[in-house]
């Protein structure tokens, strides 16, 4: 089993020689300077406004080249003060991956990973309240705390296909849940939930530093997994895709079963004509793409081949999308939990944007709905949110409760 610190640690410092500190990766110029190759505009120029943290705090400190100047010094110097600022601005990284993507020859993400792991390594105090969630995460197998999730009555704890919903929708978007599986079983997909038996993924300690916890659940859910006969595992919220399908073969190797985001298996029903829409819904919806559905493990057509599939409806992109869709203030779950002042005002950015191509944002990720539903509800914005599992369902003339 592999340690991940070690990982990006090696990673970073053989790739952090390469910076040409040219600001590319937060606000400067094109991301290929000299474009011999006749690219469209999207394919190499991003857009102004690319790293949440910079554009709010507006220092330099706040971005990848700052953030990966600031590894090089902690891991130079043993006694380097773990202060307040220095947690605020190793932790307000919302681990969006627009740098990285934009700098593939120091995949910048890595200093900051490394740079989290080092810190937690030499004792430091993180940011209220992930010494809480990382607590509930090993104790209670969840990242809230709570003793049960919501029962889904009448579906098998047990199969080949399994579905894997995640902390969110567990415990606060039971809705996604029951669209999830009578969707898949109206395509003739039984697939079993593990309820109860469903553990935490793991993604936030694995991203904040707190790696030897996200190789605890690695263990537990593939072993969990095992046992209920998993071959194939279908998973809804995208941090948890991207726990499975890019961490864990980090730390075990290949897994003993197929992982597919729903979103994929849905797009490829619809292929094989095995899902039949028969309802229209006339709406003009906009596709939020999932930072760690889209930059983080590639996934960027197969929700837009469902909603196009949608009789009646009309998708229309916001500004930003695809490889550079914008943060939906989440932040992994860290940042826009330990700085809520600052996930925020990313995610009303975000939804303004929305806004102005629609006025109902689908996602494909609980926890960029529950993130973008809770600020539009208290900022008062008039914009509808929806996982695209429960549009699906009505577009299947599915009731959910």
């Amino acid at each position: 089993m592999k340690e991940l610190r070690k990982t990006y640690l090696q990673d970073f410092r053989d790739s952090w020689t390469l910076c040409a500190h040219c600001g590319t990766c937060n606000a400067r110029g094109p991301v290929i300077p000299h474009n011999w190759k006749e690219l469209p505009p999207p394919e190499w120029t991003s857009p102004y406004h690319r790293c949440p943290s910079f554009e709010h705090f507006n220092f330099r400190t706040y971005n990848a080249q700052g953030r990966g100047i600031l590894a090089m010094r902690v891991f130079d110097d043993k006694d380097f003060p773990l202060s307040d600022d220095l947690m605020k601005a190793v932790y307000t990284c919302t681990s969006c991956g627009v740098c990285s993507d934009i700098c593939k020859a120091t995949d910048p993400l890595t200093a900051i990973w490394a740079l989290r792991e080092e810190l937690v390594r030499r004792g430091a105090e993180l940011p209220e309240p992930l010494g809480k969630i990382h607590r509930n995460i090993d104790q209670t197998n969840n990242m809230f705390g709570s003793a049960k999730p919501v029962k889904m009555e009448g579906v098998p704890t047990e199969g080949e296909d399994i579905y894997f919903a995640g902390c969110n929708a567990r415990f606060t978007q039971p809705k996604v849940i029951q669209a999830v599986l009578k969707t898949l079983k109206a395509a003739g997909i039984e697939a079993a939930y593990l309820g109860e038996e469903e553990k935490c993924c793991g993604f936030i300690p694995g991203h904040d530093g707190q790696t030897d916890l996200l190789e605890q659940q690695a263990m537990r859910n593939i072993e969990t997994l095992k046992e209920a006969g998993c071959k194939r595992l279908i998973v809804s919220c995208a941090h948890c895709y991207k726990a499975f399908t890019v961490d864990y073969p980090m730390i075990v190797g290949e897994l003993p079963f197929q992982v597919v985001h729903y979103a994929e298996l849905l797009s490829q029903l619809i292929k094989e004509k095995k899902v039949s829409f028969t309802k229209r819904i006339e709406k003009k919806v906009t596709y939020h793409d999932p930072c760690f559905l889209g930059r983080h493990c590639g996934v960027y057509d197969a929700p837009r081949e469902v909603l196009s599939a949608i009789p009646g409806l009309e998708l229309a992109e916001m500004e930003r999308n695809r490889r550079w869709s914008y943060c939906c203030g989440s932040g992994a779950k860290i940042s826009g939990i330990c700085y809520p002042e600052f996930g925020n005002a990313v995610t009303k950015e975000r939804l303004q944007e929305g806004m102005q191509a629609a006025d109902h944002v689908v996602t494909a990720c609980t926890t960029c709905v529950s993130q973008m539903s809770r600020v539009a509800r208290n900022e008062k914005m008039d914009v509808e949110i929806d996982d695209i599992s429960t549009l699906a369902a009505e577009a299947m003339g599915i009731e959910l409760p």
